[in-house]
């Protein structure tokens, strides 16, 4: 008798379980399945983002330089010379004022790479010889002339003679052996050959390249080394390297690796009231040249 309630209570158990069970799973409600779902769309989302992020483009990292008269690259080159801004490194000075000798420039020439070589950046007048510069430079001018190429889809540039172990002989456009800024190894003459192989100033508006380095090239590290407002006179004139500054040069293919930090300044004219200053001006207002005109050093 006393058994016969067990199975009712058991019954009665069972039947609260699975009521309980059923109203625990309704009251799942669609708000909570919303919050989950808005969780787990936004994670998909994230993961798409971070997949489908591009590539950063490539970066130039530029050594810091000391900005006071303290020289600043004593370990660039192993050649030597008698001229005082060798130890410049990257801004040394080479000029009719500032000369090297022969065996600065055989010693710098063994240190270069070549462009064609290692980048692809065609010489375009085989007659040159190779195409040598400096090894950090190269990088540099390598991704300056990509950026260029992305932009004008078609186009290129080339080379029309870097470091020169001799000088050449053609009036004022042109360098003696030991006074060309192309024995730096730091130098090339840049062209896109669409536009033709003549370096002309006079073919300057046709050129897009050379507007385009103009305004670019200092965020690779390299400046135009000769421009017009710092020529000294028409090319017609006596070359007139003077104590203000002035290049004596106008020539808008010859551009001059010399360091994001210096060619920034240079380009925006931290020394020269905001306008393009030259090398030789810049130098002197940084308080490491005594004489310009004499070829001296501080």
């Amino acid at each position: 008798m006393k058994k016969r309630w067990i199975l009712p209570v058991v019954l009665t158990l069972i039947v609260s379980l699975v009521v309980f069970v059923g109203l625990v799973f309704l009251n799942r409600t669609p708000a909570t399945e919303k919050h989950v779902d808005e969780e787990n769309a936004e994670k998909t989302e994230n993961n798409r983002e971070e997949n489908d992020t591009p590539d950063e483009p490539e970066k130039l990292v530029d050594e810091p330089e000391k900005l006071d008269d303290v020289i600043i690259d004593r370990e660039f080159t192993n050649a030597t010379s008698g001229n005082c801004t060798i130890p410049f490194g990257k801004l040394m000075l080479i000029n009719p004022n500032y000369t090297v000798e022969t065996s600065f420039i055989a010693q710098r020439k063994k240190e270069l790479i070549s462009l064609s070589s290692n980048y692809g950046i065609r010489e375009l007048h085989s007659w040159n010889g190779d195409n040598l510069i400096d090894a950090e430079a190269a990088e540099h001018l390598a991704v300056m002339v990509k950026d260029y190429e992305a932009e004008y889809p078609g186009h290129e540039i080339g080379t029309m003679s870097c470091f020169r172990s001799v000088g050449t002989n053609c009036g004022r456009l042109c360098a003696a052996t030991g006074a060309s800024d192309h024995h730096t190894g730091l130098t090339c003459d840049l062209i896109d050959p669409s536009y033709g192989t003549s370096l002309d100033t006079d073919t300057l508006p046709q050129h897009i390249e050379w507007q385009w380095l103009k305004a670019n090239s200092y965020k690779y590290g390299f400046i135009d080394r000769f421009p017009e407002a710092w020529a000294g006179g028409p090319m017609s004139e006596p070359l007139n390297v003077d104590e203000n500054g002035s290049t004596g040069l106008f020539e808008t293919w010859h551009y001059r690796y010399v360091g994001i930090t210096a060619a920034t300044e240079i380009a925006t004219g931290k020394y020269n009231n905001g306008e393009y200053d030259s090398l030789e001006h810049y130098l002197k207002s940084r308080g490491v040249l005594l004489d310009l005109k004499a070829g001296t050093c501080k």
